[in-house]
């Protein structure tokens, strides 16, 4: 509940003004940790501005870019579920340079489209035991790489979606290249999708159920309401039929809540209705639960509330007609 997460903040600002003068240099570590937890807490609560106190205190007086990764990433998130998106990618770019990347390459470009292409031939060629059994690595550079890039994806979809390729295209490539992390999962499952929009779908389906089994196979069960939310309405529809699509959006959900992704479980709550309508379930019923959907996302100012709200009524535009008028109406929808 956030008001643990409240409690906990107030924890960390106490254990804080127990540190000495010279803590950064003679309690280092201690200042490190109660800096990182009160900025991860703060970020939970939505408290942009006490997130960039503590996250720029670690990276004035960090020694080393592994003890900046926390703040880094902590700044990005924070930005990002406030909507700061601009302001989010800014500095994420400026981090993911620090970090060593280079910039990310728009939809289109030669050769991007070589790239993708070459790594899509790269998973082709290379059987499922062999990709699962990659080695995992414990670099937490290349991890604090990955989250940043998760962010970014994020990100991109609202602002700058012609980066999307890009990005799933360098988070596979850094999977393969320095090692499986805790990310990869989310990884497969987003170059599942611009494989597909390359015109592989079955090569996208493919590594969607990749992704999910290695979430499995790496620990990480907090990440499958994630993929499922990624995977099923994009790439599922290749070879499941709608029914089971519809059912696997009901375990996202449930999982979602189960271990706190709230964000990816109402994702997949609204997958879930849309997929019923698709399935013919009665368009009034779904109707009802769609409103109380969105007006809950626009309540809590969710990321995808946009992108819910147009695919809610094109689905219904394409099935009933373009002069369809929703008898709910529309007053719970976004005006952008």
């Amino acid at each position: 509940a956030l008001k643990d997460f409240g409690h906990s903040l107030s924890y960390f600002e106490n254990g804080k003004s127990f540190l000495d003068v010279g803590s950064w240099e003679h309690q280092y570590k201690l200042s490190i940790d109660l800096h990182d937890a009160a900025a991860d807490a703060a970020c939970a609560l939505g408290a942009v501005s006490d997130v960039q106190k503590y996250s720029l205190s670690v990276l004035s007086h960090a020694t080393s870019l592994e003890d900046k990764l926390n703040a880094m990433l902590a700044i990005v998130k924070s930005l990002r579920k406030s909507l700061a998106l601009q302001e989010a990618k800014q500095w994420g770019v400026k981090f993911l340079q620090e970090l060593g990347e280079e910039p990310c390459r728009i939809a289109g470009d030669p050769q991007l489209n070589s790239d993708i292409s070459s790594m899509i031939k790269l998973i082709a060629d290379v059987a499922d035991e062999s990709i699962l059994n990659l080695k995992q690595s414990n670099d937490k550079k290349l991890v604090g790489i990955m989250k940043l890039y998760h962010e970014y994806f994020y990100i991109f979809q609202m602002v700058e979606p012609g980066m999307l390729f890009s990005v799933s295209h360098r988070m596979v490539q850094l999977s393969f290249e320095r090692g499986l992390s805790e990310i990869s999962p989310i990884a497969f499952a987003q170059f599942g999708v611009t494989a597909l929009c390359m015109g592989n779908a079955c090569g996208g389906y493919r590594m969607g159920s990749l992704a999910l089994k290695l979430a499995r196979n790496l620990g990480v069960p907090g990440l499958v309401s994630s993929i499922i939310a990624i995977v099923q309405p994009c790439v599922a529809w290749v070879s499941e039929p709608f029914r089971n699509i519809a059912d696997s959006h009901q375990l996202g959900h449930t999982l979602g809540k189960q271990c706190g992704d709230e964000s990816s479980s109402n994702l997949n709550n609204s997958w879930l209705e849309l997929t019923n309508f698709l399935t013919g379930q009665d368009l009034t019923t779904i109707s009802s639960e769609m409103h109380s959907i969105m007006r809950e996302h626009r309540k809590n100012h969710t990321w995808c509330t946009y992108c819910i709200a147009f695919t809610y009524y094109l689905s219904v535009a394409l099935i009933e007609g373009p002069d369809f008028r929703d008898s709910v109406g529309a007053s719970d929808i976004p005006n952008q």
